[in-house]
């Protein structure tokens, strides 16, 4: 098989004057080949919030340095390197560009400081992107780990910084838990990712929750609902204690860390997966090197066809263009159109969703109260115990909300998708047919997005100079009046905790729909905007050349005719090596 770096030194060699457009392509040319040449392998940790995820990633690193716990971290990608000893890179999008850096014992409270949805909710401090280096076996083989955002929904992409993070990820480790093994929506998002992502590993982790018969079954499980829906798994399903894991690792107890099956995670990641790394890369970077060269081949036809058009010739059709780009325009705006009456849809179920989980939420607490027995119990240690079971409730009818609202996002998002696609290859149709060259289909991105899960916000007591005096004052109270002021407390207590988290849920959704939308619409734009200024440039410029009846016409022609055949060979050769599957077990990309 030809080394990938050939033919990208050919695509690059074969277009000696490149185009606008062509340069913007050629530069993600220059990408591919940077990580060619950097030889290190990217693996992406991907899994839904509370999957456990950054306690594996901190019981594989060694440390625990990754923020862990019940709330969401910001959708916001870290890179892992192998490093001398632990050090962190914040870099700002700020007017100064600032960079915050620490190491040693700084390290993990930068990264609460920065990454963790506590400390900086919504990314307010604008951090653009975070690096960071520790001492590792794992990583001194020639891995990077990237800690993504939580998933969650069906979409690849949660920022424009994990967009690009996730597009370039190579392998993956695919983390779920024992509770339940899999769900709907995760099988949707690997069989998306699969296509993109030619290894994937599957941590079953919270596994210290299941006995051995239990562990066993949820792995068959697992196992089987990816074999149904074809997702390969050459390695199997790793069960994993991430928890135990970590612990073993920070007291060094060997017994342990063999237990928690971490142990055999490291060894696949360490073993076959380091040693096939170089394979894995050729194929990742090898299918989106077609999907470049692809491109290129078509706007290099365009603009061939274009030089050899007469100049009166390339008028008329540039004008048929233009009024063109009026129709294109029109959809463009019946687009928005579409978009804004599903956006406001969709908050209106959304009021209604949230209104329905407040009435029951405000019966379930009423029913608790109910059910708590405070006599001769402290008034906290009550609280603490309907806390308990009432943010039990809420974990249950939170994921309910999300999956509903997860599927009707979804199911705009593949309409308006549709749409989407059927006007930017409408553009790309357009210029193609007035050159009478082959439409490149356009590649479907991906733009909608959840972002967020609410989680469950711990009611807080009430803090009034009343109820500070009150222990005191209630000695002296009769038993009845004492509990039942202990009852009103209580019963003010956990309202205001259920209203908060109904409040967080509305928060939360209302958040992904707003900026699921916006992002479609800039996406889109950005997309058409693209398609319209690569066709009226090659019209252009052909058109002046054709003006100036340049003598040097004849020799640009025959420069054009020579880029579009050797385009067109090098598309051939990759796609006859495509087919060459490196890797065991893993997809064809």
């Amino acid at each position: 098989m030809t080394p990938l770096n050939e033919f990208l030194a050919r695509v690059k060699a074969s277009i000696p004057h490149p185009s606008e457009a062509q340069g913007l392509l050629l530069a993600r040319l220059d990408d591919l080949q940077a990580r060619l040449d950097e030889g290190l392998l990217r693996v992406a940790a991907l899994g839904q919030f509370k999957r456990g995820k950054s306690t594996l990633l901190n019981a594989l690193l060694g440390a625990p340095l990754l923020p862990m716990g019940v709330t969401p971290v910001t959708a916001l990608p870290t890179f892992i390197r192998a490093g001398d000893k632990p050090r962190v890179e914040v870099a700002l999008d700020d007017a100064q560009k600032n960079v915050i850096r620490g190491e040693g014992d700084e390290v993990a409270e930068i990264l609460e400081q920065f990454i963790s949805e506590t400390r900086n909710p919504r990314n307010q401090r604008r951090v653009a992107s975070v690096s960071l280096e520790v001492p590792s076996n794992l990583l001194a083989q020639g891995v990077i780990l990237i800690d993504t955002p939580g998933v969650g929904s069906t979409h690849l992409h949660n920022t424009t910084a994990a967009e690009a993070a996730l597009a370039e990820c190579d392998a993956a480790i695919f983390i779920l838990s024992a509770d339940p093994p899999i769900t709907e929506v995760e099988v949707d998002y690997l069989e998306k990712i699969r296509k993109l992502i030619p290894r994937i590993l599957f941590v079953l982790n919270k596994a210290d929750l299941l006995d051995e018969a239990e562990k066993a079954t949820a792995t068959h499980f697992l196992e089987a609902v990816l074999k149904e829906r074809h997702i390969a798994s050459p390695d199997g399903v790793f069960p994993v204690s991430a928890r135990r894991g970590l612990r073993a690792r920070l007291d060094g107890d060997a017994a342990m860390l063999e237990h928690s099956g971490l142990r055999r995670l490291e060894q696949a990641l360490t073993g076959d997966l380091a040693r096939t790394k170089g394979a894995i890369l050729d194929v990742t970077l090898r299918a989106r090197a077609i999907d470049l060269v692809a491109d290129m081949k078509f706007q290099a036809e365009f603009e061939y066809k274009a030089l050899l058009t007469p100049e009166a010739e390339l008028r008329r059709k540039a004008e048929i263009f233009e009024d063109s780009v009026q129709s294109f325009e029109e959809e463009r705006r019946r687009l928005s159109d579409f978009l804004s009456l599903d956006h406001k849809r969709l908050l209106r179920e959304l009021q209604q969703e949230t209104d329905r989980v407040w009435g029951e939420a405000r019966k379930e607490a009423a029913r608790l109260i109910d059910e708590t027995d405070i006599t001769g119990v402290e008034t906290r240690q009550a609280r603490d115990r309907i806390a308990e079971r009432l943010a039990l409730y809420f974990e249950t009818a939170l994921a309910e909300s999300v999956r509903l609202f997860q599927h009707k996002m979804k199911a705009a998002a593949l309409e308006h998708r549709k749409r989407a696609g059927a006007l930017i290859e409408l553009v790309r149709k357009t210029a193609a047919d007035l050159l009478d060259i082959e439409a490149a289909p356009p590649r479907n991105e991906e733009v909608f997005q959840f972002r967020r899960e609410p989680y469950w916000v711990a009611p807080e007591p009430s803090l009034s100079m009343i109820d500070v005096s009150a222990g005191a004052l209630s000695r002296l109270l009769p038993a009845a009046l004492r509990q039942r002021r202990a009852k009103e407390q209580l019963v003010g207590d956990t309202e205001r905790a259920a209203l908060r988290n109904v409040a967080n849920l509305d928060w939360s959704l209302r958040q992904n729909i707003e900026e699921s939308m916006r992002d479609f619409e800039a996406a889109l734009s950005n997309q058409l905007g693209q398609a319209l200024r690569a066709t009226r440039e090659a019209l252009r410029i052909a058109i002046e050349k054709r003006a100036a009846r340049s003598a040097a016409i004849e020799n640009e022609v025959a420069e054009a005719k020579r880029v579009v055949e050797a385009l067109s060979a090098i598309l051939e050769d990759l796609r006859a090596e495509q087919s060459a599957a490196p890797i065991e077990g893993a997809p064809a990309c």
